[in-house]
């Protein structure tokens, strides 16, 4: 099925990463123009410019979401290209290595502070500038992303990111509630083990890891970063019209319940 989005305008934060950056080739090769965020320029520019050569229509624009200029400056570049943007993607998001994934109470205020600053004020920055836009011209789509963490599973040690991504979710539920009236959709994916050279590194780096992760998900492996791209080109387009408020489990089953053997 192609699902064309041609002549929507589209941002994406945390755009440089794995699922950001394929959801963004998604996009552009759907039709849309992108606005890919980030704080990793080389990446970030790299993308864009494959997605440009490939016949596509992307735009790289450095910030932080936990600057607040950064998101002010970001929505300034797409008003001075006099766009408007159609759909959001609030992606970018953080988690501690497991060196400092502690119990809340020997959680370091810093790590706390920086996940909470990335996943939810970063998306509260992005919602504040680009949603009056939607609203004026009575049309949005905005995909949250959270995590298998929030929701139902949240894993041992890592309370603060759980406590983000369990917020991200009902953050959507709220504006879904908020903005349906503007002919504004709100709604989240939810990855769960999605493979990337990082994820990798950590806990698929040795047989005795990966099997420990392979028991926690029914399809037994990881996803990929398409899949994540796949369920976003869906709720950005006309297919998804009548859905808001939705949480798409994109985790292989993991949501479900543990995969015993």
């Amino acid at each position: 099925m192609n699902i064309d989005i041609s002549g929507r305008t589209a941002v994406i934060t945390g755009g440089a990463g794995a699922i950001g950056s394929e959801t963004a080739r998604v996009l552009a090769a759907s039709g849309a123009f992108v606005y890919i965020n980030d704080v990793n320029d080389v990446m970030g520019e790299q993308v864009a410019e494959e997605i440009n050569e490939s016949g596509g229509r992307a735009c790289f624009v450095k910030g932080s979401v936990t600057n607040d200029e950064d998101i002010k400056k970001l929505y300034e570049k797409t008003c001075e290209d006099g766009r408007v943007v159609d759909i959001l993607m609030n992606n970018a998001g953080y988690n501690v290595g497991f060196d400092k994934r502690k119990p809340i109470s020997e959680y370091d205020p810093g790590a706390w502070n920086q996940i909470i600053d990335i996943c939810i004020d970063g998306l509260y920055s992005c919602c504040k500038y680009f949603i009056p836009g939607m609203k004026k011209q009575g049309f949005g789509r905005i995909i949250n992303t959270a995590s298998v963490v929030g929701f139902r599973v949240p894993l041992r040690g890592q309370s603060a990111y759980a406590c983000a991504k369990s917020a991200i979710i009902n953050i959507t539920r709220s504006m879904a509630i908020n903005y349906s009236e503007c002919g504004i959709t709100v709604n989240t994916v939810i990855p769960g083990s999605i493979m990337h050279e990082k994820l990798k590194g950590m806990v698929y780096d040795t047989p005795e890891k990966e099997e420990s992760m392979r028991l926690h998900i029914p399809m037994r492996g990881p996803g990929r970063p398409k899949d994540i791209a796949g369920a976003t080109l869906y709720l950005s387009s006309s297919l998804a019209d009548y859905v808001t408020g939705c949480c798409l489990n994109v985790d292989g089953g993991w949501a479900s319940g543990y995969a015993l053997k």
